[in-house]
């Protein structure tokens, strides 16, 4: 049985996207690493491969708040007499729910909320449930995105998009046969390029973690993956003790960090994950999913905080995972016309057994066991089987996606080019985010709004920028708007110079918040001119739409605490309306420029226990290094002590607030 269905669920409001685009403000995507020489050469290969420099045409989705509502969730449902498998068309396809109807169980960690954190590329990002990341390394840009959703027959699902990094797309069908118990699903992507792209894919099953929970996998090595802010160090690990220490079970380990299992070539490629009570789920795919992985948060304060704060308090969960390569800091080169599937089983470990937990290798044998055992009842079709599954039966799309592959499609045609998909539907109903493309498209010009308009979208590549430059050569597409859009797509083009080129004519012809601030953006950020940068920045801020814009407010309190511009931060923060004044980041800007400012009392004010800071990314340092430097200064004044006796005294005396706590390693 399929069909669709709604679940109230406490969901907070996600808010708008942020119009600023990518120009050197995503720190995630740069994220620096270090490699161990254990590695060797095949290891390293694809390491650093097809790394991005902006995550454009894509807009940032930081609106949010944690402000949880009952709120009507649609449902995608797979079910059979066995299990009810529950899908979010609306959240990128994610598969949140797998029950065992004859237990009642849930194999996997389901949310009790939805949640968004800064954890994603575009930094929306929510846990639980399987989360299916494609194209870059990284939570998948459409994470927080509706899907296009078909129903299949009867016991069939298909969620798929348009990727518009990589410029390719994919599908997720999921298919449960009546009498299964195991959920098959099967991704496909399709480059229909005429040139390579770097892929990327990686599964990502949340499990409820608890004090035995094990995680059990046919591999006696790993890539162990350490996390710091903005930087990684890659290092090799023996599978089950690590360094004395039994890895398998996630409590054992006190950091948060990611082992990326070595599964030997020619062995089947599954991972299990089990609870104290013997409870759990097998996940297993065909040889081109060849990696599994571990991520853990780890036991100490930071983690155990992010757990809580991603959910509600006493939630805790790690993640096995599934990828195309060795880790998942590397991507794949795709060639040109080539098609990608593979197929996934999903199916729960039910009933306790001290095997579980005894001997690694008895434990590996004894749920290789149970797996046989379900394909001698016909309950799971074995390894060497999954690819010739099929799927079949009536369409019908119940769900709509966006409107870019649409989109793509009618450009790949102005072009002469082949459509992303010869199977995949991807017209919509009439877009609003992609209205202005068709009319540059169809009618040779680009429209220009109102100047205090917030921009919808964005289009970029060097199709979309001849598009822009022929509509300049029209009187109705020569205008601020166009040339400003021409510089954001040369600069994803990676055409520095052309696009400071662009955005100076945009601001020449009429100065706006978006034309000045992405010229300030280029000079401070690529061609890193701090002076040209703030003084344009400054310009930004005198136009209307800055003054309550909290976009452009975030970067500009940024740009004066980050240079140093002691002062007029604090002076600007008080001339904003009161929802500006109530936003954590806008306060901890204010902070940092009163700590600057020599008044660490006034900053102590605002940074307290209770203060909350939303979009808090995940492995930034900047509140428990901002208290420290308020009490440090404190200590200072009042005890006249500085160096290790301050250190001391700090942590007797002013010891990190749990509720500020995102420490993930330190």
């Amino acid at each position: 049985m399929n069909g669709i269905e709604f679940k109230t669920m406490p969901v907070a409001d996600f808010g708008a996207p942020n119009p600023m685009p990518d120009i050197g403000n995503v720190s995630y995507i740069h994220a620096g690493f270090e490699v161990s020489p254990k590695l060797n050469e095949e290891e390293k290969r694809y390491l650093g491969k097809g790394m991005i420099n902006t995550v454009l045409p894509y807009m940032i989705e930081d609106g949010y708040d944690r402000n949880k509502k009952p709120r009507p969730v649609k449902i995608a449902v797979l079910e059979n007499e066995f299990l009810r498998a529950e899908f979010l068309p609306d959240y990128g396809g994610r598969l949140w729910a797998l029950y065992d109807k004859r237990t009642g169980k849930n194999a996997l960690y389901t949310n009790s909320v939805l949640q968004p954190c800064n954890f994603a590329i575009l930094n929306a990002w929510f846990s639980g449930g399987v989360e299916f990341n494609i194209g870059i390394k990284g939570h998948t840009p459409l994470t927080c995105s509706p899907m296009f959703c078909e129903l299949i027959g009867e016991d069939g699902l298909r969620f798929y998009e348009y990727e518009r990094i990589r410029g390719v797309a994919y599908s997720i069908t999921a298919f449960l046969p009546k009498g299964s118990e195991t959920l098959y699903v099967r991704p496909r992507i399709e480059n229909a390029n005429d040139h390579e792209v770097y892929m990327y894919w990686w599964s990502n099953i949340a499990f409820p973690e608890t004090e035995n929970t094990r995680v059990i996998v046919p591999a006696k090595q790993a890539v162990h993956c350490l996390y710091s802010e903005n930087h990684y160090l890659v290092d090799k690990a023996q599978i089950p003790f690590d360094n004395g220490v039994d890895a398998t079970y996630s409590m054992n380990l006190a950091a948060s960090s990611d082992y990326f299992y070595q599964i030997p070539k020619d062995e089947n490629k599954w991972i299990a994950a089990v609870d104290k009570n013997g409870d759990g789920l097998f996940h297993y795919s065909d040889k081109k999913l060849r990696a599994r992985k571990l991520f853990l948060w780890g036991h100490k304060t930071g983690g155990r905080h992010w757990n809580e704060f991603l959910s509600e308090k006493g939630q805790a969960y790690i993640e096995i995972q599934a990828g195309l390569a060795t880790t998942q800091l590397e991507h794949l080169p795709m060639p040109a016309g080539e098609v990608w599937t593979w197929t996934e089983g999903y199916t729960p470990i039910c009933g306790a057994d001290d095997k579980f937990y005894g001997d690694y290798d008895a434990a590996i044998k004894r749920v290789e066991e149970i797996f046989d055992d379900k394909v001698a009842r016909k309950a799971a079709t074995d390894f060497d089987e999954l690819t010739a599954l099929k799927v079949c039966g009536d369409e019908k799309v119940v769900s709509y996606g966006s409107g870019f592959g649409s989109l793509e499609n009618e450009l790949r045609k102005t072009f002469g080019k082949k459509p992303i998909s010869e199977t995949l539907d991807f017209t919509v109903p009439q877009d609003e985010k992609t209205a202005q493309w068709k009319t540059l498209l169809e009618k040779g010009y680009l429209p220009c709004p109102d100047e205090n308009e917030k921009p919808l979208s964005y289009a970029v590549g060097k199709e979309w920028s001849a598009l822009i430059e022929k509509s300049l050569s029209l009187p109705e597409g020569n205008h601020w708007y166009a040339y400003n859009m021409l510089g954001v797509s040369k600069y994803a083009e990676g055409d520095i110079a052309r696009a400071k080129d662009a955005f100076t004519k945009s601001v020449e012809m009429k100065k706006t918040l978006w034309n000045t601030r992405n010229l300030a953006m280029i000079y401070l950020n690529a061609l890193k001119d701090e002076k040209t940068g703030l003084k344009l920045l400054d310009d930004a801020f005198e136009t209307e739409a800055a003054k309550t814009d909290f976009s452009f407010l975030k970067e500009y309190a940024k740009a004066l605490t980050d240079f140093n511009v002691t002062g007029k931060w604090t002076k600007i923060y008080y001339s904003l309306n009161e929802e500006l004044k109530n936003t954590g980041r806008l306060k901890v800007y204010l902070a940092k420029d009163l700590l600057a400012s020599g008044d660490p009392e006034a900053a102590a004010k605002i940074l307290t226990p209770d203060f909350i800071l939303s979009d808090v990314k995940e492995g930034e340092l900047a509140l428990s290094a901002l208290w420290k430097g308020i009490y440090l200064k404190i200590i200072e004044k009042n005890d006249g002590l500085t160096g290790k006796a301050a250190e001391e005294l700090y942590e007797k005396k002013y010891p990190l607030p749990y509720s500020l706590d995102f420490r993930m390693h330190d």
